[in-house]
C-alpha cells in the first residue's frame, strides 16, 4: 500500500484527507512542516501533499527536502494563493491545486500521478 504524507496547517482538512485516503492509502498527517521532514523521513512515504503556506517552515522548503532526499516522491502543492504556484513547483512539486477544491480533485490529481 503507497503511503501518502499530508501536511496541512487547517485540522479540518487534514481529517477530510485522512477520511478520503485511507481507504487505498496509507496516510500520515501533520500540521507542522518540522513534523512533516520528520515523518517524510522516517516514513519514506511516496505522495506528499503539502500546503504551502505553513506556521512554522513553509510546504516550498519541505518540498525541497523530500526531493534531495528522494527525487521520486510526488509531491503535490495545495495553496489558497495561485501567486505561490511557481515556487513550489520551481522546488519540485509534481502539480499544484488551488483551495478550496473538490474531493474529486484530489483523488483524480493522485490518480494521475506518474
Amino acid at each position: 500500500m503507497k503511503k501518502v504524507l499530508v501536511v496541512e496547517d487547517e485540522v479540518e482538512l487534514l481529517e477530510l484527507y485522512d477520511m478520503i485516503l485511507s481507504n487505498d492509502y496509507r496516510v500520515f498527517t501533520t500540521d507542522s512542516g518540522r513534523n512533516a521532514i520528520k515523518i517524510f523521513d522516517a516514513e519514506k512515504p511516496d505522495i506528499i501533499i503539502v500546503d504551502i503556506k505553513l506556521p512554522d517552515i513553509s510546504g516550498i522548503e519541505v518540498t525541497r527536502h523530500a526531493k534531495t532526499i528522494n527525487p521520486k516522491v510526488a509531491i503535490i502543492g495545495i495553496s489558497a494563493y495561485r501567486e505561490r504556484f511557481k515556487e513550489i513547483l520551481d522546488a519540485g512539486a509534481n502539480t499544484v491545486i488551488q483551495k478550496p477544491f473538490l474531493v474529486k480533485d484530489i483523488r483524480k490529481v493522485i490518480a494521475d500521478l506518474p
